[in-house]
């Protein structure tokens, strides 16, 4: 079993009274390369769809609690639409990264792809 690991996080700066406190939510997915990627992938979205609005809601409660203002939720969509776009990435990278391994024969896992022949050779 192959497996890669995914961690993105995105820092926040919380004012404080005397200082800057800061608050890292960090979304980590493991994929088995072995195994079916894309359904992988798929259920990993589909968590996050689900659990994504309480995790947004807990964030600003705990912004709120810390910085000792009310900011519930405030910015952190947006933070978390870039954190999606940047899963959505990850995602396409990992994926091509998979088929280079399968076409140069790094990875046995997942059949190769059959090339065309050339003409003339």
């Amino acid at each position: 079993m192959s497996e890669q690991t995914i961690e993105l996080g995105i820092t926040v700066k919380i004012p404080g009274k005397d200082q800057y406190n800061m608050a890292k939510p960090v979304l980590r997915w493991t994929i088995d390369s072995s195994g079916d990627v894309a359904a992988q992938i798929a259920e990993h979205k589909a968590a996050l769809e689900e659990v994504g609005p309480e995790i947004e809601e807990a964030l600003g409660q705990q912004l709120a609690n810390v910085s000792g203002l009310s900011v519930s939720g405030a910015g952190q969509g947006a933070a978390l639409a870039r954190l999606e776009a940047l899963m959505e990435f990850t995602i396409k990278e990992q994926t091509r990264v998979k088929e280079l391994l399968v076409e140069e024969g790094i990875d046995k896992s997942t059949p190769k792809k059959k090339r065309a022949k050339k003409r003339g050779k």
